[in-house]
């Protein structure tokens, strides 16, 4: 069932755009840091500040299927912000889980977990990639201490 996008909210307000952002996403393949970018747009609205929100949950499921395509085996946007969302949730920073959207989240978490394991055995992937993908892993597992000190390695060593 496609969730009811226009009384849900992120960031900015109504998530009636998120489907159309979710689309674009397919083939608008430059990363999330990159300004103007659908990645970045739907990263602003879906975990601004590292705060997610009801369209972020509802979000999950097209976020994770966007990892399964093939444009995606080698971007971790859909499956960090993915992670992220969830870091925000087990954080507290997020609404609670609204219960209709409880069992596809579950799942799509799952098959996240099951995407960013797969990625983590190819050898070709540079420092960034691994970090995101551990991240990930930890995130999905529920472990948001060390999600959160995977993630923020590099700003550590930027110090």
């Amino acid at each position: 069932m496609e969730p009811q996008w226009e009384s849900l909210r992120h960031a900015y307000g109504s998530a009636a755009d998120i489907p159309m952002l979710l689309d674009r996403a397919e083939t608008d393949l430059r990363r999330g840091h990159e300004s103007g970018s659908t990645w970045f747009k739907l990263w602003s609205a879906l975990c601004h500040q590292g705060d997610a929100y009801s369209a972020s949950y509802a979000a999950v499921p097209s976020l994770v299927r966007l990892a399964e395509g093939q444009n995606y085996r080698a971007n971790y946007d859909p499956l960090l912000l993915t992670a992220c969302i969830e870091l925000a949730r087990l954080e507290g920073t997020g609404p609670e889980l609204p219960g209709e959207l409880a069992i596809s989240y579950s799942v799509a978490l799952k098959r996240g977990l099951e995407l960013a394991t797969e990625a983590l055995t190819n050898v070709a992937l540079d420092n960034d990639s691994v970090r995101a993908y551990r991240g990930c892993v930890a995130a999905f597992h529920g472990q948001s201490i060390a999600a959160r000190n995977i993630l923020d390695e590099d700003n550590d060593s930027a110090v």
